[in-house]
């Protein structure tokens, strides 16, 4: 009897990724979406005093009420506020006019930034999530944010592809911390899995690709900002210590070779796919975004 043809040539099971500025990006300037909303309710303010004093306000707020306040009690929203008030209040918005349009202001930032209004899927992401689905990976979202990530998948068409979506504030813990990337394979205990079998990939080094890491995971760190999001380049696959040159991708599309480069399954059965993401599948098994959302990193 003829054997089929296996997709996955890697012995990666489980690839989990970041969610900001890994699966979508703000659309357009954050800054800009600030000074635009603030616009339509009246108060006059430039996308460079936004972008200035939201750094300036969100480090406060993190040493005042870490990971949203969540071990504060606070609601995620209500930390919010407090962030966008300070930096209008800040950036110089006259308090009077401020305390009469913020509900209105808060209320449209909030809801502009759950959904595609303020958000876009990088172009590479839907193509690759449907060939690694198709090969049998598993998948999850693990992100440094509040519990409206889920919300923001659903808007954005992504949620369906994932096993679990992680946020930090469910987790208790945020990445760098092994704790976070421990819960998410408590999430799929049932199958199984080994962390040598689990690949994470997002944008940050240290919160992403070094935090994997220290938890056993594989990791892959994604440079976007070095080309197009539509070129497609050979991976970077050097072997590294955590401390040395990261394994690096600069698209999407290479996901998949970098898995059957770092960890290639050795079995004569598995046969040449007759649509590979790349020739690679056949021959090698901050000051942080002004956005009012939950997705850091």
């Amino acid at each position: 009897m003829a054997q089929a043809t296996r997709l996955n040539a890697s012995k990666i099971r489980l690839i989990t990724f970041d969610a900001y500025n890994t699966l979508f990006k703000p659309r357009g300037s954050l800054s800009g979406q600030y000074a635009h909303e603030a616009a339509k309710v009246g108060l006059n303010i430039s996308p460079e005093a936004v972008s200035k004093h939201f750094g300036i306000a969100y480090r406060e707020q993190v040493l005042r009420a870490p990971m949203y306040g969540v071990h504060q009690g606070m609601a995620s929203q209500d930390w919010w506020a407090e962030l966008v008030y300070n930096t209008f209040a800040g950036a110089g918005v006259d308090k009077k006019e401020l305390d009469g349009q913020f509900p209105k202001l808060f209320a449209a930032l909030f809801a502009r930034f759950e959904s595609t209004e303020g958000y876009s899927v990088f172009p590479d992401v839907i193509y690759t999530l449907k060939d690694l689905q198709r090969r049998g990976f598993r998948m999850g979202v693990i992100s440094n944010c509040d519990e409206r990530l889920e919300i923001i998948m659903k808007n954005l068409k992504l949620h369906a592809y994932f096993d679990f979506i992680l946020p930090s504030c469910i987790a208790g813990f945020e990445k760098p911390d092994h704790r976070i990337f421990d819960r998410a394979l408590e999430l799929v205990k049932h199958m199984a899995i080994d962390p040598s079998e689990v690949l994470h990939v997002g944008d940050d080094f240290e919160r992403d690709y070094v935090g994997a890491l220290q938890a056993g995971w594989n990791a892959v760190l994604l440079k976007r900002i070095k080309l197009s999001y539509e070129d497609s380049h050979p991976p970077d696959a050097t072997p590294d210590a955590i401390t040395g040159r990261p394994k690096s991708i600069m698209s999407m599309k290479d996901l998949y070779p970098m898995a059957c480069i770092m960890q290639p399954l050795t079995d004569p059965t598995i046969a040449s796919d007759p649509t590979p993401t790349t020739s690679l599948c056949r021959t090698e098994s901050h000051p942080p975004q002004t956005a009012v959302c939950s997705a850091s990193n």
